[in-house]
């Protein structure tokens, strides 16, 4: 299947009910904004070890969803762009960036097609995060994009579930069971992510999103044959999301969750 046909898939599916579940989760932009005003290191925590700091930074967070970490970065005086394929996700993103009263530039597109009068160039910083690579069939026009657009020495930061609860272990009734496939190189259908914030009703009509899951010598090969080169590579320990609070099962924090990944234009 062609990158252009999944992206439109997903795309239709992102632009459903977005915009509803994020104020489901996070209340609406106005109530969000509170919080991220009273602390806006809270959000991007995880990126500022990394970063140092980002005032006057120039930063993307590529299919950057409702913007929190956008709206987190402006609030400590970067200039910040998101690209997202959602028109809902922006909507949420720049009434969040209003009432924090901070600019971001939010750009509608697929990632791989940025209008040239668009175009991302100079930055300091590209942060991908977090359930974005799956949505593509091939890892290295992605990475090119990511590539071109930082200056040289410029940091790309991607933090991402780990393949080996993505690709290989599912949770049921707060049981792991490793009943996947780790070198699976199929393109699946799956409910878009944010289905589960909806009410049942709301998610009665929601469409699929198409994604191809990736193991992490992919993803690492990749990024280095797009040039980068990798200084950092950490698996972080955890997958509380999947287990109930109540788990006995322990076994959660015995195996990698998350990771994140640091390369550097070269």
């Amino acid at each position: 299947m062609e990158q252009k046909t999944i992206s439109h898939v997903n795309q239709i599916g992102w632009n459903q009910s977005a915009y509803q579940a994020w104020t489901n989760r996070h209340g609406t932009p106005k109530e969000y904004a509170k919080k991220l005003i009273a602390n806006p290191t809270n959000a991007v925590a995880h990126y500022l070890k990394f970063i140092g700091e980002v005032k006057g930074k120039k930063i993307a967070n590529l299919l950057g969803s409702k913007g929190n970490k956008a709206v987190s970065f402006a609030l400590l005086g970067a200039e910040v762009t998101v690209v997202d394929i959602s028109q809902e996700n922006k909507k949420y993103a720049m009434e969040l960036a209003n009432e924090a009263k901070v600019n971001i530039k939010y750009i509608v597109s697929d990632i791989l097609e940025v209008p040239d009068d668009e175009a991302l160039i100079d930055l300091d910083v590209v942060l991908l995060e977090l359930g974005v690579l799956h949505y593509f069939v091939d890892l290295r026009p992605l990475f090119k994009v990511v590539y071109d657009s930082l200056k040289p020495g410029g940091q790309f930061i991607l933090r991402d579930y780990h393949p080996f609860v993505s690709k290989l272990v599912n949770i049921e009734e707060g049981k792991m069971i490793a009943n996947g496939d780790y070198f699976s190189e199929e393109i699946i259908e799956e409910d878009v992510a944010y289905s589960f914030l909806l009410s049942e009703e709301e998610r009665a009509n929601l469409k699929k999103v198409t994604i191809r899951r990736w193991t992490l010598g992919e993803i690492v090969t990749a990024i280095s044959n797009t040039g980068f080169r990798i200084n950092y590579l950490e698996e972080e320990a955890g997958v509380r999301w999947a287990f109930p609070a109540d788990s006995a099962e322990g076994i959660e924090n015995k195996m990698p969750g998350l990771y994140t990944l640091i390369a550097k234009k070269v």
